[in-house]
């Protein structure tokens, strides 16, 4: 069997940075993840419009949201919960006008306990909306709106720029303790700022839906957490 770049080439798809951008719905941070033009390149040559394309270690959910901006039913699962909580989100987004209304309503000024440990990494007023943020999507299960808000927030927790809840630190893909993120802050004298979770949500989400496409919602798409083995009792 040739290597998958030999093939790339005799078929002239090799992609420029430019064209490797895809539709802003996949645009999420994953270990690991893969760039959507690749499981664009199988889906277009060995499925037809309509038909099922499942990977049972979807990760972000790259190939289901793919095949479903392709007009295929979608279908995935992956033994972590983050999979599930960041794809299916993706799969049916919510207006903007829905996200924002949202945001309008949901009650940011209760008082909430929150891990002490984590003030490493939050100003103490944002560890207390991301606590209550977190408490209710504990409560009840999440609709479709605020299972897209829990989508967000949860690419929003950590990272390097003020476009995430936390002070300068890891990317949401990779992890760093408390105590090293204290040692990190005395290392560059960093305070962790307080930060505006509407609006970064919001923005976000702006970003994501910035496309006018969407994927194909005739399907039956289902995505699920579970092994890969939890496939077979689906195909029976």
């Amino acid at each position: 069997m040739k290597p998958l770049s030999e093939y790339l080439v005799e078929t002239g798809e090799l992609w420029a940075a430019g064209q490797r951008c895809g539709h802003s719905l996949h645009e999420i941070s994953y270990r690991a993840c893969f760039k959507p033009e690749l499981a664009g390149f199988f889906i277009d040559r060995f499925t037809n419009a309509g038909e099922v394309v499942y990977d049972p270690f979807m990760g972000r959910g790259t190939t289901p949201l793919e095949a479903a901006l392709r007009g295929r039913i979608a279908m995935g699962s992956d033994a972590n919960p983050l999979g599930e909580m960041l794809a299916a989100p993706r799969l049916d987004p919510p207006s903007v006008e829905e996200i924002t209304d949202w945001l309008d309503v949901f009650d940011w000024q209760k008082d909430i306990d929150a891990p002490s440990e984590l003030l490493a990494f939050f100003h103490p007023e944002t560890l207390r909306k991301i606590c209550l943020l977190r408490a209710a999507f504990l409560k009840r299960k999440p609709d479709r709106t605020s299972a897209w808000i829990r989508m967000v927030a949860l690419t929003r927790l950590t990272g390097h720029s003020p476009g995430f809840f936390s002070i300068r630190t890891l990317p949401p893909n990779q992890a760093i303790s408390a105590a090293a993120q204290l040692a990190l802050n005395k290392r560059h004298q960093l305070i962790p700022p307080p930060r505006d979770v509407t609006a970064i949500v919001l923005k976000k989400s702006l970003s994501l839906l910035r496309h006018a496409s969407r994927p194909n919602l005739s399907g039956s798409h289902r995505l699920w957490t579970g092994s890969a083995e939890s496939s077979i009792y689906f195909t029976k």
